[in-house]
């Protein structure tokens, strides 16, 4: 069965002055031009540090309210003006709070795609920023966190396959981007030993004992069972692109994918919000803040609508 391309109508972009948001703009930009996307570009003025200096000059909320919206606006015109943003964009200044505002942004203009820089207007030296990493855990638009000074083109994607309905979504837009780019892709299966994952804890140490010990036999047909579920789903979901079947051993679903990315210099990690191995807790959940503090390159979490989970 051929898989569907997706096609990008919308493209909504976070921004809030600083270098990483500059080249998220970039990198939205770039891509509504190659999708023939509206560029919808949003900026949130947080009301709590409005309410904090009227409170601390003792003075009405609404007037400082009003005054850091035109002052916001002002400084959005000359800062766009720099960019490379397609003519036919359309500006929006919110108040209010900003991972709220901008995922009732994303939810109003059914948006498809959600674009913000991974480091904010905190500018961490790395990683995702508090917004940005529950960006990534909450909203259910496919959201591209870009990394610092990366508007060009994506040569090389990883794209997280462990068999779900989610990985055929991940699938889908990891070819979407490549179609457009020429990229190559990495379709990467991340597996962990059935008689591993079953250990028993010791008293004396943090990782376990295996349940059972397999034979040079088993491990070998266990293995040739994986690639061939990988080589399955690729040759569908590779159709008219460039990619490679990449399987990885690690105890650690994330850190084996940050680790091939590592190794492989890749652009951008396609990953699936939540699928069969729950990446949306192996990756956003509690492990998550320290995974996305070392990413190695873009991030694209992709999720499935509810009513297909």
């Amino acid at each position: 069965m051929e898989t569907a391309t997706p096609t990008l109508k919308t493209i909504l972009v976070a921004v809030d002055f600083s270098t990483g948001s500059r080249t998220a703009l970039e990198q939205a930009a770039r891509l509504a031009g190659l999708n023939g996307a509206k560029l919808q570009v949003l900026h949130v003025v947080d009301a709590a540090a409005v309410a904090a200096l009227a409170d601390s000059r003792e003075e009405n909320y609404e007037t400082h309210a009003k005054l850091a919206t035109e002052g916001a606006s002002t400084a959005l015109t000359r800062w766009m003006a720099q960019s490379t943003a397609p003519a036919d964009y359309d500006v929006t200044i919110a108040i209010g709070n900003p991972l709220h505002e901008i995922l009732e942004h994303a939810c109003t203009l059914k948006a498809d795609l959600l674009v913000a820089g991974i480091a904010g207007a905190g500018e961490m030296p790395a990683g995702a920023g508090s917004i940005s990493s529950k960006l990534a855990r909450k909203v259910q638009t496919p959201v591209l966190l870009v990394r610092t000074n990366h508007p060009q083109a994506f040569r090389k994607i990883v794209a997280c396959i462990d068999f779900s309905a989610t990985s055929r979504a991940v699938a889908e837009q990891a070819r979407r981007i490549a179609s457009k780019d020429g990229s190559l892709v990495d379709f990467l299966h991340v597996w962990q030993e059935p008689w591993a994952a079953m250990a028993y804890p010791t008293p004396f140490a943090d990782t376990g004992v295996p349940a059972a010990v397999p034979t040079p036999e088993e491990r070998e047909t266990y293995m040739q069972e994986i690639r061939n579920e990988l080589h399955g789903f690729v040759r569908h979901a590779a159709q008219g692109i460039d990619a490679t079947e990449v399987l990885h051993e690690s105890f650690s679903h994330g850190n084996g994918i940050v680790a091939h990315a590592q190794e492989s210099q890749a652009d951008l990690i396609v990953v699936g919000g939540k699928g069969r191995t729950n990446l949306r807790y192996v990756l956003l959940g509690s492990t998550a803040e320290r995974l996305l503090t070392r990413l190695p390159c873009s991030l694209l979490v992709v999720k499935l609508p509810v009513e297909n989970l």
